[in-house]
């Protein structure tokens, strides 16, 4: 049965409930069933019930489950991704975006004062975009299907090595309480920090963790 600070893998599926919607997989076979194209990273993911590497009511739901379970839950816009504020919709002119070198269209993800932003709407020279999350204001599914436990400390340096960078490590050495993680990818310093981190929280704190291209 699944706790707190387990290292679990699932497969999910999240769908706007009112419309059925995918925006966002992990299972390369429903993908493709659903005819699905885009930036998803299809394979499974790690999940750490009580950290933060997902949604908290999606993580909270692993507690008490098995490997191989095969459940569902539905999350309201409160504990998804907020509720839709009208404040932070705004007007600007469409000089503003192409003194920029941006051609903007509705739906477009651009970046405006430092801050992403969606296009809603364009009309007579002025683009009205919303500050808010795209999936503010939506009560969400996810079908979530649990994989397997990470058991083995070394292979937990790797998932969260792997949650934080995309792509599991080239090689993971241990000696002692020094980790030694070798990758081919520029791990930016920050990055770095947050894995070491996390190794400790979630592992053992006395654990240093250098990390270095291979």
């Amino acid at each position: 049965m699944i706790k707190e600070n387990d290292f679990v893998m699932i497969n999910f599926v999240g769908r706007i409930t009112a419309t059925g919607q995918i925006f966002d997989l992990t299972d390369k076979k429903i993908a493709d069933q659903e005819n699905i194209k885009g930036d998803y990273n299809f394979s499974p993911v790690l999940v750490i019930p009580g950290g933060n590497y997902v949604l908290k009511v999606l993580s909270d739901s692993l507690i008490g489950k098995n490997v191989g379970d095969k459940y569902s839950i539905t999350v309201s816009s409160k504990d998804g991704f907020g509720e839709f504020d009208k404040k932070l919709i705004k007007t600007y002119g469409i000089s503003v975006f192409r003194n920029n070198n941006i051609n903007p269209s509705v739906g477009d993800m651009i970046l405006l004062d430092d801050k992403m932003a969606t296009v809603l709407a364009i009309n007579s020279g002025r683009v009205m975009v919303s500050y808010n999350h795209p999936l503010a204001g939506k009560e969400l599914r996810y079908d979530i299907e649990v994989l397997s436990l990470i058991e083995n400390d070394v292979d937990k340096y790797s998932a969260i090595f792997q949650h934080y960078v995309s792509k599991a490590p080239e090689k993971v050495e241990v000696d002692g309480e020094n980790i030694k993680i070798a990758t081919k990818e520029d791990v930016k310093p920050y990055i770095k920090d947050s894995i070491s981190m996390d190794i400790q929280k979630y592992i053992n704190k006395n654990l240093k963790t250098e990390i270095v291209k291979d």
